[in-house]
């Protein structure tokens, strides 16, 4: 660590390896920090974020590739009467956040492997009644050459890419209704994957202490809710499937 002919700090041992620069400006003065890209991206987008994800440390540069540090006169002036963390948080919230090629990709294919999870969840093959395998359904993304935003959501996305896949493979978006009767002995264990299984539409508790319910799932993920179901109850369980829906 040394100083210029200014005795503005320069620190030459940054490594700027995996993180991104946000860059701020105000009053003819530049501000810069290192973040973490994915979470900043996400707080970026107006998602809940742990701030402490983003930042490791609250360090504000003039020039971060320089080795740089703003001088505390300047971050007087700029953020008055704010404290270290909370001015990061305003450059985050106002500057802009450069993210390399390599960065905007990765998040490019978490956010894709998010829409084929959506598909193959809430999709079948009508021929069939199965479920889409994952990497059929990402090998026909990649194939059609689909723009994937890292700005849009999952559902959306995941909406308009299955109207692109439909002239190429069997594919309906479905649910299904599902009439599950779980004898008395299981209802404790199985009674909290029901209701994160799908939506509850409706419930009983029998005379004898067994729950009917209705559920509706993504019939996708009906297979893996037989059984769950199945080896639970060790067979014990009812089953009928109400209604198909096309969504």
């Amino acid at each position: 660590m040394s100083k210029d002919f200014r005795g503005v700090t320069i620190d030459r041992r940054i490594d700027l390896k995996g993180k991104s620069i946000v860059r701020y400006e105000k009053h003819g003065r530049r501000y810069e920090l290192l973040v973490n890209p994915e979470p900043a991206w996400l707080f970026v987008q107006g998602e809940e974020v742990v701030i402490d994800d983003i930042f490791e440390v609250y360090i504000v540069y003039e020039n971060i590739s320089r080795g740089v540090k703003s001088t505390q006169d300047d971050l007087n002036v700029a953020f008055e009467g704010l404290t270290e963390r909370e001015i990061a948080i305003k450059i985050l919230k106002e500057g802009k956040l450069q993210l390399t090629i390599n960065q905007r990709n990765e998040i490019l294919k978490d956010k894709r492997v998010e829409i084929v999870d959506f598909i193959h969840i809430h999709c079948i093959n009508p021929r069939e009644n199965t479920p889409i395998p994952k990497d059929r359904i990402e090998n026909a993304i990649l194939d059609l050459g689909v723009n994937i935003s890292y700005k849009d959501d999952v559902k959306s996305q995941a909406l308009e890419v299955i109207d692109l896949l439909k002239p190429i493979m069997p594919i309906r978006l479905e649910s299904v209704k599902l009439a599950v009767k779980i004898p008395p002995s299981y209802t404790g264990s199985l009674y909290g994957y029901l209701i994160s299984a799908g939506n509850l539409v409706q419930e009983e508790w029998l005379s004898d202490g067994s729950l009917a319910v209705v559920v509706n799932i993504p019939s996708g993920t009906q297979a893996d809710f037989l059984e769950q179901i199945t080896s639970k109850t060790k067979g014990k369980a009812q089953v009928k499937v109400l209604e198909r829906m096309s969504e």
